[in-house]
């Protein structure tokens, strides 16, 4: 119950905050996005909580954990997706504790940088940032000013 709850709050907060930014041609709340295969007509299908489209066609990513936070696989498995995805800038991970927040960015600053010696350029690589977000702290009174401070902060609201 107390999951469920804060996945709909985060998410129903973040959209509010977008919608009010006036920043975003498109809102999507959990909503598919094609991730096709560049030769064939295969098709992987990435289901983030939210993915706000900027007027230039840049996506900014939101993912948030809960159950990932045990197996590292799955954290890595949305970090990938979210790099596979056309025009994403940022990539936003929110977890419920400071143990998810910590294995999610030591994970996205490997694969970055992997990436990064593969050849592509830091540019191509979407910018990943993690907030760990309480549960205390999505029940208390002022928390969407709390996360509209965090949006201001790294100008996404």
């Amino acid at each position: 119950m107390a999951e469920k709850f804060f996945h709909s709050t985060l998410k129903k907060e973040i959209e509010k905050i977008a919608h009010e930014s006036g920043k975003y041609k498109k809102i999507n709340v959990e909503r598919k996005i094609p991730i096709p295969h560049p030769n064939q007509k295969l098709v992987i299908h990435y289901k983030p909580e939210v993915n706000l489209v900027t007027k230039t066609g840049k996506k900014i990513i939101f993912e948030i954990l809960d159950d990932q936070i045990k197996d590292y696989n799955l954290i890595l498995a949305d970090i990938i997706q979210c790099y596979l995805i056309e025009n994403v800038s940022k990539v936003f991970f929110i977890s419920k504790n400071d143990e998810g927040a910590i294995k999610t960015t030591e994970l996205s600053k490997i694969l970055g940088a992997r990436l990064e010696e593969k050849g592509f350029f830091k540019h191509e690589i979407p910018e990943v940032m993690v907030y760990t977000i309480t549960y205390e702290t999505v029940r208390s009174s002022n928390f969407y000013e709390t996360l509209k401070k965090i949006a201001q902060k790294d100008k996404w609201g």
